[in-house]
């Protein structure tokens, strides 16, 4: 009995960090819309691959993510067991329409236990100091010109 209020302990801590990681990579899908390529470029780096097709431009990035610890704990339960690995993989891919992004999009070992695309979060994080407090993307400025 001790030992599974432990574990079950020990989950919800482990959670805690991957629900905050998951609502950075949800507010990421809204909050990036309307960013420049190169805001993009300059937040997430340089994407592992380009492609275009007229007005539209997909950057795809890939990214691991270790965000719970590196602990890895198997839960029994009734049909199997729930694993609480040490990470992830992410994929991100960013679609751009006449240069200004238009969805944010993840695939991949993305989920943590309990929180969608926490995996995700480091990928976007870097970007979130270039958002101002109200959530929607600062313009590039040069682009107006």
């Amino acid at each position: 009995m001790h030992l599974r209020v432990l574990c079950i302990g020990a989950v919800v801590l482990m959670s805690a960090c991957s629900f905050n990681d998951s609502r950075m990579a949800h507010q990421a899908q809204s909050s990036l819309l309307g960013f420049s390529e190169r805001d993009l470029e300059t937040c997430l780096g340089v994407p592992n691959r380009k492609d275009s097709f007229g007005q539209t431009t997909i950057l795809s990035y890939d990214g691991t993510s270790t965000s719970t610890g590196g602990i890895n704990v198997i839960l029994p339960v009734v049909g199997g067991g729930v694993s609480v690995s040490g990470g992830g993989y992410c994929h991100l891919e960013a679609r751009l329409d006449n240069d200004r992004v238009t969805s944010i999009r993840y695939a991949g070992e993305k989920d943590a236990t309990l929180a969608p695309d926490a995996y995700c979060a480091p990928l976007v994080r870097g970007c979130f100091a270039r958002l101002p407090k109200h959530g929607r993307a600062k313009s590039d400025t040069s682009a107006a010109r």
